[in-house]
């Protein structure tokens, strides 16, 4: 039974008749009851509610501070998270009548400034660890005292990790420690970044995104090549980096 503090004209809580009366950060409401809730559940609202749960767990799996740090840029009316589940929808697939979020797919994630760090394939060791060999760490173009830092997407499980290290030497092999975050056999995938001893990680952001498979926009035959000439087919000129601008 609802109970009215403040006389007829005064906001209450609890059911009266077919109003619910309710308060919201000090603002009294009502509301009607709902004469009737209809929630079929077809095949393919089970299979979107099942994908939005996948979808905002794994956006779920990294900090606000990591989301600052990937996304340095923010867009109005869009939180980083909401930007973050943005870039993971693009990589949605269906198969078998379940829609999942397939990372295979995903080549970068951030909007920040972008840098040249091409995507690696690995395997978690015995040790639990990925490793990185030396001769693969100088692409980046890192400054001598800036730090590693990684980007995995842990496909096998499909799990999304920022690792910071201490490392700043590029002549050894970089050892990450995933105990906790993947398995013996899990296939990752990762990119390199990197910051400054006390460096805003943010100020550098993590590259930015594309999707492999997305297919080429159609357009007047006007697109340019690189150093601006036209090449008449209508196709834009290929990003020069792996995590080229897409969305």
């Amino acid at each position: 039974m609802g109970k009215i503090n403040q006389g007829i004209l005064g906001g209450f809580n609890g059911k009266v008749g077919s109003v619910i009366g309710a308060s919201w950060k000090g603002i009294s409401y009502m509301r009607g009851i709902a004469q009737s809730i209809k929630n079929p559940k077809t095949e393919a609202q089970v299979m979107q509610r099942d994908y939005f749960a996948q979808l905002a767990q794994m956006s779920s799996q990294l900090s606000n501070e990591q989301l600052a740090s990937l996304f340095p840029n923010t867009a109005k009316g869009l939180t980083r998270r909401n930007l973050l589940q943005k870039q993971l929808d693009a990589c949605a697939v269906i198969a078998d009548g379940v829609k999942r979020i397939d990372l295979g797919l995903l080549e970068g994630i951030g909007n920040g400034k972008r840098i040249d760090s091409p995507m690696l394939s690995r395997t978690v060791s015995e040790g639990l660890a990925i490793t990185v060999e030396a001769d693969g760490l100088s692409a980046i173009g890192k400054p001598v005292t800036a730090n590693f830092i990684v980007v995995a997407y842990n496909v096998t499980q499909g799990k999304l990790g920022v690792f910071n290290t201490p490392v700043t030497a590029t002549d050894a092999d970089l050892d990450i420690d995933v105990k906790g975050w993947g398995e013996a056999g899990d296939t990752v995938r990762l990119y390199l970044t990197y910051a400054e001893s006390g460096e805003d990680v943010a100020a550098r952001g993590f590259g930015s995104f594309i999707i492999k498979t997305r297919q080429p926009k159609k357009g007047r035959n006007t697109c340019k090549d690189m150093d601006g000439n036209s090449n008449g087919s209508g196709t834009p000129p290929s990003p020069s980096s792996s995590h080229g601008l897409d969305y």
